[in-house]
């Protein structure tokens, strides 16, 4: 099912408004997380840290669509669970990072990741998985495809919106915890959200769901970090590393989108 373009009424404010304000909403429900701090250091404090970032992107989505656009709360794709999808989506995710770490790694880019004792990997796995999910995927997967995908609908074409939603999604993470230590390193980082954030704007428009779109999001963190005990980049070649695994991402990310918008032409001409 791809979504369909007709838009039910005039939103309040033009496009480049509300893709402003998307990414506002998102810096929102991440810092929102320090509503927890109030709470004891802890496992009590970890969690509920993760919850309100997923609670503010959930709640700032749904003032965005009913109050800007004026659109159902369904318009987010929260409603299609589309677990094919979302199978279809990590599989993809992680065979896109996991491919690009080899590629890296046969040039000579990485080096073996130092030893970590299961039992602290194991020890890891639940806070890395509300990482992933609460704080990250949910809440800007729901604002930046479930919202910002759809509220562009109908005013731009296809392309224009997967431009739209991956290039707004993607600019802040200049401003991420990567490690890079250069501007040139920082742009070339970029190629790792903006390939993700294709996929996911892919499936989102294929599937008429987010949740694929949060699949893609949460997996690109969980292997990341599941690599991330295999191997890591040698610091003098953190950005050719970036590069490569970056690379293989942006490549699948543009076949995403070009198969969607094959598929959507194909259709609308039967």
């Amino acid at each position: 099912m791809t979504i369909t373009q007709t838009a039910p009424a005039r939103p309040r404010l033009p496009l480049a408004a509300r893709a402003v304000l998307t990414v506002v909403a998102a810096f929102a429900a991440a810092f929102s997380g320090y509503l927890a701090t109030v709470l004891p250091a802890g496992a009590a404090r970890t969690a509920s840290t993760n919850l309100c970032a997923t609670v503010a992107g959930l709640g700032l989505a749904v003032a965005l669509v009913r109050g800007i656009d004026r659109r159902p709360v369904a318009a987010l794709g929260l409603g299609r669970l589309a677990p094919i999808g979302c199978v279809v989506a990590l599989a993809v995710t992680a065979a896109s990072i996991v491919g690009g770490a080899l590629l890296a790694s046969a040039a000579g880019l990485t080096t073996p990741a130092p030893h970590v004792p299961v039992t602290t990997v194991l020890a890891s796995v639940p806070v890395m998985l509300m990482q992933a999910f609460l704080l990250q995927a949910v809440p800007e997967e729901v604002l930046f495809r479930g919202y910002l995908v759809r509220s562009a609908l109908g005013q731009l074409p296809l392309w224009g919106v997967t431009a739209l939603s991956t290039l707004v999604f993607g600019v802040p993470h200049l401003l991420s915890g990567s490690g890079a230590t250069t501007p040139a390193q920082r742009m070339i980082f970029l190629l790792l959200p903006v390939g993700f954030a294709l996929i996911a704007t892919a499936l989102r428009l294929r599937t008429g769901s987010v949740w694929p779109a949060v699949a893609v999001h949460g997996g690109f963190h969980l292997t990341w970090f599941v690599v991330g005990l295999r191997v890591v980049p040698r610091p003098e070649s953190l950005g050719a590393y970036f590069g490569v695994v970056g690379g293989v991402l942006l490549a699948v990310g543009l076949a995403s989108a070009w198969w969607v918008a094959g598929r959507s032409r194909a259709e609308s001409a039967m």
